[in-house]
C-alpha cells in the first residue's frame, strides 16, 4: 500500500473514532470493540505500508529502540515540565490541570495506555510525518503533524501536547523505528495518569 492511500485511510479511521459520539449511542463495552477493531485496522493498514521513504529503517536495534525510549522519556517529561512553568510564569492564575479523578476506569485506563498512542503514533507520526515528508522537508512533516496533533488535544495546555509531537517525531527520526515513539508515548501516559 502507497503512503498516499495510508494517509487517507488511518486518517479517515481516526477521525471517525473520535466523532463516534454523533453517529452511535456505545457503553463501554461497544466503545472498547470500537476502538480495538480501529486500532487492529490502523495496524494492519501499517502494516501493509511500504516503508521506502520513510523515516522507518529495518536496521534499528532494540539497543538503539531502548536508548531513543529513554532518551524520549526524558524530554517528554522535560516537555511538559517547561511548557508548564512557562505557563504559571505568564498567568499565574491559569488552572490547566485536568481533572480525570472520575476517569479512573479500566475502559479509559486502557484507551489512555494502550489503544490512544498506539494510534496516534502511526497516524500523526508514521503517516503525517512520512506523507509531508515526501513532499517538502521532513521538519515541515514533523511541524505540521504536531500543530494537528496539539488541534486534537482541546484540554490542557496546548504547547505541551505540540511540545510532545515534536518529541516523538524526533525519537521515531531518530531510532528509525515507529515502535520507539508508541513505547514512549505508552509509558509517558501510563506515568502521568499515575501521578494524577
Amino acid at each position: 500500500m502507497t503512503l498516499n492511500r495510508n494517509m487517507i485511510y488511518t486518517s479517515f479511521l481516526y477521525l471517525f473514532l473520535l466523532n463516534s459520539h454523533l453517529f452511535f449511542s456505545l457503553n463501554n463495552n461497544q466503545t472498547m470493540l470500537l476502538y480495538s477493531v480501529i486500532v487492529w485496522l490502523i495496524l494492519v493498514i501499517y502494516f501493509k505500508t511500504t516503508k521506502k521513504d520513510t523515516l522507518t529503517k529495518s536496521t534499528s536495534s532494540i539497543k538503539k529502540i531502548a536508548w531513543w525510549g529513554v532518551v524520549g522519556l526524558l524530554l517528554s517529561f522535560m516537555v511538559q515540565w517547561g511548557f508548564l512553568f512557562i505557563t504559571n510564569m505568564i498567568s499565574p492564575s491559569l488552572n490547566l490541570n485536568t481533572d480525570i479523578s472520575g476517569q479512573s476506569t479500566y475502559l479509559f485506563l486502557l484507551v489512555s495506555i494502550l489503544f490512544n498512542p498506539i494510534m496516534e503514533e502511526l497516524v500523526f507520526r508514521f503517516s503525517f510525518v512520512n506523507w509531508i515528508g515526501q513532499k517538502l522537508p521532513i521538519w515541515v512533516g514533523i511541524v505540521v503533524s504536531s500543530l494537528i496533533f496539539m488541534l486534537m488535544h482541546t484540554s490542557g495546555n496546548l504547547m505541551i501536547y505540540f511540545g510532545l509531537g515534536i518529541v516523538f517525531s524526533y525519537i521515531y527520526k531518530k531510532s528509525g523505528s515507529i515502535l520507539t515513539s508508541i513505547l514512549v508515548h505508552m509509558v509517558m501516559n501510563g506515568i502521568v495518569l499515575w501521578l494524577n
